[in-house]
C-alpha cells in the first residue's frame, strides 16, 4: 500500500512521528536493520480509550476494525485455526467470551486504567475488576527487564520463541500506552530491546507472525496475512466543545 511505501521511505531517513501534542500518535524507527512500527498513547489526561475486539469466528481485520471504529489496533492473542477461537481469556464489556488459563493478561479496568500483569498456569480468574482484557500474552519486559521465558510461562508452540514478526503492547513510567509491531523477523529479546526504546518499562508480546497487523487511523501500516478472531483497540475521546 502507499501509505506502508510512505512509512517505510521515510524510516530509512530518520525516524518518523507526529506532534506530541496528540494523544494518539504514530512513529517509527529503525534499529540495526530492523524497522518498528509503534502507536504511542497517553493515558495521563483521560483522552484516550482502550478495549478488546473480538469475533466468534476467524474473520478479516478490517471486518474487526469496522465493528468499532478505532483510531489504532492492534493484533490480539493466540488463536486455534480449527477452533477459531482465542486459546486464552478474552474480556469484552465486562463478558467472558473467550476462555483459556494461560499467559500474561492486558486489562482495562473500570476507570479506564490499563494493566500487565501475570497470571498463574490453568488457573482460572474472575475478571470482575476489568472491563476488557486479553490474558495469554507472552510477558516480555517485567520492571525495565527485558527478560522472556514462554517456556516458563507453559508456551509450547516453538514458533514463539523463534524468529517472526511482532506484536506487543507496552506501559512506560508515565503513563503511555505502546503498540509496537514490526513485519521483521526478530526474537522477544529483539523486540523488547526495541520496545525499551520508547521508554517501555512492562510489556508483553502478543500474537506475531502472520497474524501481525497495526492500525492507525484509516490505515493498515502492517497487513495481517490471514484472518482474526481478536484485537486490542484504542479510541480518542473527542475534545469538549465549550
Amino acid at each position: 500500500m502507499v501509505f506502508v511505501a510512505g512509512i517505510l521511505a521515510a524510516v530509512a531517513l530518520a525516524p518518523v512521528s507526529e506532534p506530541a501534542a496528540r494523544p494518539i500518535r504514530y512513529e517509527s524507527f529503525k534499529q540495526g536493520k530492523l524497522y518498528f512500527h509503534a502507536v504511542v498513547a497517553d493515558m495521563s489526561q483521560d483522552k484516550v480509550t482502550a478495549e478488546a475486539c473480538y469475533s466468534d469466528r476467524l474473520t478479516g481485520a478490517w471486518n474487526l476494525i469496522s465493528q468499532r471504529q478505532p483510531a489504532a489496533a492492534i493484533t490480539g492473542t493466540f488463536f486455534g485455526f480449527k477452533s477459531q477461537q482465542p486459546v486464552a481469556d478474552v474480556v469484552v464489556d465486562g463478558n467472558l467470551v473467550a476462555s483459556g488459563n494461560r499467559g500474561s493478561a492486558v486489562g482495562v479496568d473500570w476507570q479506564g486504567k490499563v494493566h500487565i500483569f501475570d497470571t498463574q498456569f490453568q488457573q482460572p480468574i474472575e475478571w470482575y475488576s476489568y472491563r476488557h482484557l486479553i490474558r495469554g500474552t507472552v510477558r516480555l519486559i517485567s520492571d525495565g527487564k527485558v527478560a522472556p521465558n514462554p517456556k516458563a510461562q507453559h508456551f509450547t508452540d516453538k514458533s514463539i520463541w523463534g524468529r517472526a514478526a511482532r506484536t506487543g503492547v507496552g506501559l512506560t513510567k508515565d503513563d503511555r500506552l505502546v503498540l509496537m509491531a514490526t513485519p521483521n523477523k526478530v526474537t522477544l529479546s529483539e523486540f523488547g530491546r526495541a520496545m525499551k526504546r520508547l521508554g517501555v518499562t512492562n510489556a508483553v508480546s502478543l500474537d506475531g507472525g502472520g497474524s501481525t497487523m497495526l492500525y492507525y487511523r484509516g490505515e493498515l501500516v502492517l497487513s495481517p496475512r490471514r484472518n482474526l478472531s481478536n484485537l486490542f483497540i484504542l479510541h480518542e475521546r473527542a475534545p469538549v466543545k465549550h
